[in-house]
């Protein structure tokens, strides 16, 4: 220290004391994610806590007095078929969610599809047998498209696909932070391409470790991807396209809306005819809804009824790209410039029309 230089008091800073703004915003953030908490805890418990048989598809083919009986119930709706083949056919093909067949006098075959979720092959199985038991009949269950070994409860497919949402919509977060505002042609190609080169890591991903790694769906690794790849461009897509046309607000509550809703009314651990009525509604509108019954058909059905699910993908999707790219245009001001140039073109030619009217000689002629 130079002879001419006196130390100096250093006091340390006073910790700034939170002003009541800094509460209440503490507060609001709190009981907003208590909320958030509780309501998924509603969702869930309601969904899943104690699965109900409300519809079965089941297809009979048997005595008509069979036929008869089963079509009396309330939680079924019966579908009569010729033969065992043909009801093979129902379940395999996801036309039913279980077949009962009385092949031989006395024997009642009870078709169910563990692929499609065990709960409801247990449910088919426990009014398959209340039939024989009635019918004085004896019940063989048989499993036309069984879960693989390392998923016996065929639940992987909903764990997939839930948390493939997660990655989706907050990598589609993300990005929008990073990015900004997508303002120009060329910012929409990158963020589009930034989210099929994430969409397609995400799929691989999960594909490696549900196919090689623990051996729950295999068999079908392309198929598979393909879905899981579809599945996350949908989400992805489609948080994008809300946050580029209404905010961050918005995509923040569509991300909610699917978190809630979406993964309860999936039907991934009961199954969609023993979901309430209020996520049933949801099951085919939610990406997540279409996500499962496009994994489990592709992976457990050879692809029978992909088509629904593959449709309601593709919407998701491209909602998301029509958003973006009408908020594209809106804020690169294209769309603005070409009414003024339409503007000042009509107002030429409402000049040119009023100066040099047909029929009407110049004065100077």
């Amino acid at each position: 220290m130079g002879k001419h230089h006196t130390p100096q008091d250093v006091t340390p800073a006073t910790p700034k004391k939170p002003s009541r703004t800094d509460v209440r915003n503490m507060a609001l953030v709190m009981a907003a994610l208590a909320v958030f908490v509780i309501a998924m805890i509603a969702s869930y418990s309601g969904a899943f806590a104690k699965p109900t048989l409300h519809h079965l598809n089941v297809a009979v083919a048997g005595p008509q007095q069979l036929v008869d009986g089963l079509s009396g119930q309330d939680t079924l709706t019966v579908t009569p078929v010729a033969d065992e083949a043909a009801a093979r056919a129902q379940v395999y093909e996801r036309r039913a969610d279980a077949a009962f067949v009385v092949s031989a006098p006395g024997h009642l075959d009870v078709l169910v599809a563990g692929g499609g979720g065990r709960s409801v092959a247990n449910a088919a199985q426990t009014v398959g047998q209340g039939v024989a038991e009635k019918a004085g009949l004896v019940a063989t269950v048989t499993d036309v498209a069984p879960p693989t070994a390392a998923d016996p409860q065929g639940t992987v497919v909903f764990y997939a696909v839930i948390f493939l949402s997660i990655g989706a919509s907050v990598g589609a977060t993300v990005f929008n932070r990073m990015m900004g505002s997508v303002r120009h042609a060329s910012t929409l190609a990158w963020r589009t391409l930034s989210l099929a080169a994430y969409s397609a890591a995400l799929a691989g991903g999960v594909t490696l470790y549900v196919d090689v790694i623990l051996g729950a769906l295999t068999g079908h690794t392309w198929q598979v991807f393909g879905a899981l790849f579809l599945y996350a461009l949908a989400v992805a897509g489609a948080v994008t396209g809300v946050a580029a046309a209404f905010g961050t607000i918005a995509s923040a509550a569509l991300t909610g809306f699917l978190v809630i809703v979406g993964n309860a009314a999936a039907a991934g651990p009961v199954g969609l005819p023993l979901l309430s009525g209020f996520y049933v509604t949801f099951n085919a509108i939610v990406p997540q809804g279409s996500g499962v019954a496009l994994l489990r058909s592709v992976e457990y059905f050879g692809g029978h009824g992909a088509v629904t699910p593959l449709v309601t993908l593709a919407v998701w999707a491209a909602a998301g790209c029509v958003l973006a790219i009408g908020a594209t245009v809106i804020r690169s001001g294209a769309l603005r410039s070409a009414l003024n140039y339409r503007a000042r073109r009509d107002d030429t030619d409402g000049f040119d029309r009023a100066v040099l009217r047909p029929r009407v000689t110049s004065p100077a002629g």
